[in-house]
């Protein structure tokens, strides 16, 4: 879809929140990884060379889904300064095997925000999650006035859904929640954006293997204690070698599409592993593609729909550890996106994709 002046006002994070969130080290993934019936990683060597990451984020023990909705939320207001009360819609991803995880939980912070539940808009999405948040914030706003507020929310907690002792994802897996507004003002201008669910024919997956399945049973939670709960599976070698293809197309579209835009071109993906994530670019650098791409796992881990925000709600450091110059006003952004369809696990894949110019501190100077 191509946009005509809407933009993203500013963007917030939690992953500092020592108080919400506690990290997951190597050490801690390996030895989670040797609980199950199947062979965990060799060593923690291993797990640093397979995914990339050297941390993640686990919710506190005693703290919900809810308590981060609330803290992002609050966050965002506070940044960005709207009434919840005017937004005539709040769009959140909440991915989850429970397919009605999503709505229970903007059913929750509803009450708590004080604002009608038939305004939110849940999502689960996977991780295309905020690239989709984006596509349905921009159809909605073609129908509304100047400077009325989306608010798109991302609140991700997969060890809630995942088991501990599955090394396909127990060593990429983080939990992340953020926030952003779009609207029709200034703020980082929206170029374009757009997602789709791409059907996996059979060659290119394995014979009677599905991409993507659950499994209802006794499993391990991420500190080692037994737990029963739905959990989700996948075809690691099947993923990577689709998720590798999508991901390039969707950058290599976006790149077409802004190439003749003045400005640097930076590449926010999102981050699925270190090795899908190295292959990714490896075969973008090949085309070519002239961009600086930006890798945030090692310290933050595949946080499912809060990959990318979280990339663009602290630019400057991301874009400083991966050893670039500064990012500037009119620096474009692309942000490619493709995982798993929560809606047909077995053989289909999301895909997503978005630009954005970068002009820090234009909604605030201009709002």
């Amino acid at each position: 879809m191509q946009i005509n002046g809407l933009a993203l006002t500013d963007i917030v994070d939690l992953a500092d929140h020592a108080d919400l969130f506690e990290l997951l080290d190597n050490e801690s993934v390996y030895t989670l990884s040797h609980q199950g019936v199947t062979a965990g990683f060799s060593s923690v060597k291993a797990i640093s060379r397979s995914t990339g990451i050297e941390t993640r984020r686990l919710l506190q023990p005693d703290l919900c889904p809810l308590d981060i909705a609330v803290a992002i939320a609050e966050k965002l207001q506070f940044r960005v300064g709207f009434d919840w009360n005017d937004c005539p819609a709040i769009l959140l991803c909440h991915s989850h095997t429970n397919n009605q995880s999503a709505r229970q939980l903007c059913d929750q912070l509803s009450e708590k925000l004080g604002v009608p539940t038939e305004r939110f808009i849940p999502f689960n999405y996977g991780c295309v999650g905020f690239v989709q948040l984006l596509n349905r914030a921009a159809q909605l706003l073609q129908e509304l006035p100047e400077r009325v507020h989306i608010p798109l929310l991302t609140v991700e907690t997969p060890e809630h859904w995942h088991d501990s002792s599955d090394k396909a994802f127990c060593g990429i897996v983080s939990a992340g929640a953020t926030g952003t507004t779009l609207w029709r003002g200034p703020g980082h201008e929206l170029l374009h954006v757009e997602t789709a669910v791409e059907i996996i024919p059979e060659e290119r997956r394995k014979p009677d293997v599905p991409l993507f399945w659950t499994e209802q049973g006794d499993m391990f939670d991420f500190r080692g204690q037994p737990e029963h709960k739905l959990v989700m599976h996948m075809d690691g070698e099947s993923v990577f070698l689709n998720g590798v293809d999508f991901m390039l197309n969707a950058c290599l579209k976006s790149y077409h599409e802004v190439a003749d835009e003045p400005g640097r071109i930076l590449i926010a993906p999102h981050q699925p592993s270190g090795k899908l994530l190295k292959a990714m670019i490896a075969a973008a650098k090949q085309v070519p593609i002239e961009a600086d791409f930006l890798n945030n796992l090692p310290n933050y881990g595949n946080s499912i729909s809060s990959t990318i925000p979280t990339i663009l709600a602290r630019l400057e450091q991301v874009v400083s550890q991966n050893g670039y110059e500064p990012a500037a006003p009119g620096d474009l952004i692309l942000l490619p996106a493709a995982g798993i369809c929560m809606d047909r696990l077995t053989d289909a894949m999301c895909i997503g994709r978005a630009a954005i110019r970068w002009q820090p501190g234009r909604y605030h100077e201009e709002a």
